[in-house]
């Protein structure tokens, strides 16, 4: 097939342009080609179209839509009208379809399709990282491009509930761009952004990633610690609980979200003192099943129904 991705900015960090890169890596290497837009049989864009050819066939990949309620009516109107008109739409995740589901129509030719990434088969060769796991009994991590959404002050929270009744021989690395809550604390690591082949030895080293991000929608970096072998602690709400399954554990939030219009920068609190115990990735099987090579069969099928 000849594919056309619209609206992706090749050399963007950010997680709709990383996912399509890895996507659109794995189709290369099965002998599809990266078309331009004068010249495909299917074209996929991503929340909403941008240069395709709305006469041929194409598929919009929704990350989810916007619901702050000053935002939801205004910001939504193209990529409700792209919604209403692709030939298919991918969903990140369960909960983003259920989202657009409840506030638009139920359409034909909907699919979701979690994302994924290649298997981490990198060593752990960081000097630091080493010496980290010579320190430290327990050693977590949590990434983002960090906003109040993302909830670092819970990771947090977590964390030092963790050090107090569960394991108080443990650090944590904090990686991610702008974080909105410093803890002043030689066990609380901050890295900033980070290459690749960095943060995804962190996360071959780490005992367990934090992701408390409340309404979330399917998270590259829980991605990549599921297949670098490292469980996953998150809440209920939102995506993430879909990507981690079995693997990890999974904290309730306080309120079960019914999908209406919220300020997601002013996320609720979770309680964190209903973590008993932590997940032991030697003890764990991954259930679910986020490899690339799965995500990219699940889209290949569809575009060659489309096209």
């Amino acid at each position: 097939m000849k594919i056309f991705f619209d609206n992706v900015q090749w050399g963007s960090l950010t997680g709709p342009n990383t996912f399509a890169k890895r996507l659109a890596d794995e189709l290369l290497s099965r002998g599809h080609v990266l078309a331009d837009r004068d010249d495909y049989d299917v074209a996929l864009a991503f929340i909403e179209p941008r240069s395709l050819d709305l006469k041929k066939p194409w598929v919009q990949r929704l990350d989810g839509i916007w619901f702050k309620p000053n935002e939801f009516y205004t910001k939504n109107v193209s990529i409700k009208a792209a919604y209403e008109r692709a030939d298919a739409v991918i969903f990140q995740s369960e909960f983003d379809r259920n989202m657009v589901e409840h506030w638009w129509n139920t359409r034909d030719h909907s699919h979701v399709i979690l994302n994924g990434a290649q298997e981490n088969t990198l060593e752990v060769t960081s000097e630091a990282l080493i010496s980290l796991r010579e320190r430290f009994e327990k050693i977590f991590v949590c990434s983002a491009n960090w906003h109040p959404q993302k909830r670092l002050s819970t990771n947090m929270d977590v964390f030092h509930h963790i050090l107090h009744n569960i394991s108080a021989d443990s650090c944590i690395i904090v990686m991610g761009s702008n974080p909105d809550v410093i803890v002043k604390n030689p066990r609380v690591m901050y890295t900033n952004s980070v290459p690749y082949e960095i943060y995804m030895q962190v996360y071959k080293v780490a005992d367990c990633m934090i992701h408390c991000a409340w309404l979330d929608h399917s998270p590259n970096t829980v991605v990549e610690s599921l297949v670098s072998g490292c469980p996953v602690l998150c809440t209920s709400e939102g995506g993430t609980r879909e990507l981690v399954g079995n693997f990890g554990t999974v904290l309730s939030d306080r309120e079960t979200y019914s999908y209406s219009l919220v300020d997601y920068d002013q996320p609720p609190s979770v309680d964190v003192s209903q973590l008993k115990s932590l997940p032991n990735k030697l003890n764990l099987v991954r259930d679910v099943d986020v490899s690339i090579k799965r995500c990219a069969d699940q889209y290949e099928s569809l575009l060659e129904r489309v096209k």
